[in-house]
């Protein structure tokens, strides 16, 4: 039971759980994957970013969004270490979003959902830092154009020193799972 616990500590997200319970604007609603083939094209950003970089940036901007978390992330014409200043890079995206269902189509539901505000900004998700501006503005007129997800507030100053972005998003993101009544928790600890 306490290897559970910790297993679960692990594998939420940094504050997922409280940022999840701050955020949800809506009761749970059913829910099935619906899957996304995006292709990102960065113009001219002001820092080189390599494979690794792009990767886990896109990862962690998507998980955050309610992605599911197996995703392919390809990304191409990259910087690395040492070599040449690529600053277009290109990132292909496979990915699945929640889509709620309605109607006789619940039937088919495989997980629940809650609307939520989720926001980026340097540190949120753990990945992006001050100096990612632009490429979360590239991000809102690219990828999140893409896809339904509603902008709800766009704040970037990106040409002062140091940048500064913040970015809320209304998405939709699995409901945290319910756990057992305080009654049966109880009645399980007793039991050892």
């Amino acid at each position: 039971m306490r290897t559970a616990a910790i297993l679960l500590l692990i594998l939420a997200p940094a504050g997922g759980a409280q940022a999840l319970a701050d955020t949800a604007r809506s009761a749970p609603a059913p829910a099935e994957w619906q899957t996304f083939d995006v292709l990102v094209d960065f113009e001219n950003l002001p820092r080189t970013y390599s494979c690794d970089d792009l990767w886990y940036r896109f990862r962690d901007v998507l998980l955050q969004l309610g992605a599911r978390a197996y995703m392919t992330i390809t990304p191409y014409d990259c910087g690395y270490p040492g070599g040449g200043a690529a600053r277009s890079p290109h990132v292909e995206v496979e990915f699945q979003l929640p889509r709620v269902l309605h109607g006789a189509a619940t039937r088919y539901a495989q997980l629940s959902v809650v609307d939520a505000s989720v926001r980026l900004a340097p540190g949120s998700p753990r990945s992006l830092d001050a100096h990612d501006c632009d490429l979360v503005t590239q991000l809102e007129g690219t990828l999140f154009a893409a896809l339904p997800l509603q902008i709800e507030r766009s704040d970037f100053h990106c040409s002062v020193s140091p940048p500064s972005f913040a970015l809320t998003v209304d998405a939709r993101v699995a409901a945290p799972a319910a756990g057992p009544p305080p009654a049966a928790a109880a009645a399980t600890v007793s039991q050892r």
